[in-house]
């Protein structure tokens, strides 16, 4: 007919199916605004996914690819999806802080697996190889063509000489690349100044909650 050569709005209840394929990809932690419009027999999608506020460029871009392909392989009616890409929460003035540390607690512990597994690679090589000299505070995943790179974040004694604190860094660097064959590079960087307090407390949780889930 007529009506379905020209664009035509979907009706939200063919659109739930889709929502449901958005949610379940990893590393989303929720979608809003999801709208779509039919040309001809195609769907054309529009869509916000929320992801976890610390990650890097690169990664959100990663889950935003792995959610287009996810829809693309389980909806074949959709022939093209924009996704626009949003941190999970925000952390405004007016937030309370009590919200924003169960927030940062909760999805800590959730994080896509690649970013725990990273984390796990790069934890346990400091423990077993520089248990004294260094402390893992934070790491970063971008992607480039399929390969990995990260940027690790640790804090070393402030007695340490500069010259000490680079060999110590370019040796577990090494480490690190050869404990993972997808990792194509490695950055250790030395933290100066002290962490945010709500970001150290929720790390300090999600890592006991971490190895409290191990021993069971």
């Amino acid at each position: 007919s007529t009506l379905e050569l020209v664009d035509a709005a979907v009706d939200p209840s063919l659109l739930e199916p889709i929502k449901e394929t958005i949610v379940k990809a990893d590393g989303v932690k929720g979608c809003h605004r999801l709208r779509g419009r039919k040309a001809g027999t195609s769907l054309y999608l529009d869509v916000h996914i929320e992801v976890y506020p610390f990650l890097s460029v690169s990664a959100a871009h990663d889950i935003g690819e792995t959610v287009r392909h996810h829809i693309q392989k389980t909806h074949s009616q959709v022939a093209e999806v924009f996704i626009h890409i949003d941190p999970s929460y925000s952390m405004g003035a007016n937030v309370d802080k009590k919200r924003i540390l169960e927030n940062l607690e909760r999805r800590n512990s959730d994080v896509i697996p690649r970013q725990r597994s990273a984390e796990a690679i790069v934890s346990d090589i400091i423990s077993s190889h520089f248990p004294k000299k260094m402390c893992l505070e934070h790491l970063m995943l971008h992607y480039l063509q399929g390969r990995v790179l990260l940027q690790v974040q640790v804090s070393m004694s402030p007695e340490i000489l500069i010259r000490d604190a680079m060999d110590i860094a370019k040796k577990a660097e090494e480490e690190i690349m050869k404990a993972d064959a997808s990792i194509c590079q490695v950055s250790v960087q030395l933290r100066l100044g002290q962490q945010i307090e709500q970001l150290q407390l929720a790390a300090s949780k999600s890592g006991a909650n971490d190895r409290h889930a191990e021993k069971q």
